[in-house]
């Protein structure tokens, strides 16, 4: 029997499948499995119970890793990292301890729309632990139900 993980929508908006995701790393699944969202919201929210293992200089990408052992990157925006940090905030640091709908990152919508691709690729980049993963195209909220996963 496998077993199941919470996972939530990081951040308010849209869902996308990763293959409509102009970026050939996400949109060919290079860097894992997963989908993206096209904001609505300027914050992000850990979609697991886990911890904070990297946050980028630019405040454009985290990782967290869960209390099952997955690895989640959360990529806010595409070329958001020659932004170098202008824009982006942070509400934890580096080995923190998150729970899912914490808050985590926000981003100044306006000011990286009018710079970048606000498209947020969030993907599990050690895919090999898991069975499977269904998306919940339904969920429009941060904190809502994202993604069906079951581990190996």
């Amino acid at each position: 029997m496998s077993k199941k993980v919470k996972f939530v929508l990081p951040i308010t908006g849209e869902i996308l499948p990763l293959s409509e995701v102009n970026d050939y790393l996400f949109n060919k699944k290079l860097l894992g499995e997963g989908a993206a969202i096209q904001p609505s919201e300027s914050y992000v929210v850990s979609p697991v119970d886990g911890k904070v293992e990297a946050l980028y200089e630019a405040k454009h990408a985290i990782i967290i890793k869960s209390t099952d052992g997955l690895e989640i990157l959360i990529h806010v925006g595409l070329d958001t990292v020659k932004l170098e940090g202008r824009g982006f905030g942070t509400y934890v640091k580096v080995g923190d301890e998150v729970k899912a709908g914490d808050k985590i990152l926000f981003f100044d919508k306006d000011y990286i729309e009018k710079r970048a691709s606000l498209v947020t690729p969030i993907v599990i980049t050690n895919s090999d632990k898991i069975e499977s993963f269904e998306v919940n195209y339904h969920a429009k909220n941060a904190g809502d139900e994202f993604a069906y996963i079951a581990l190996k």
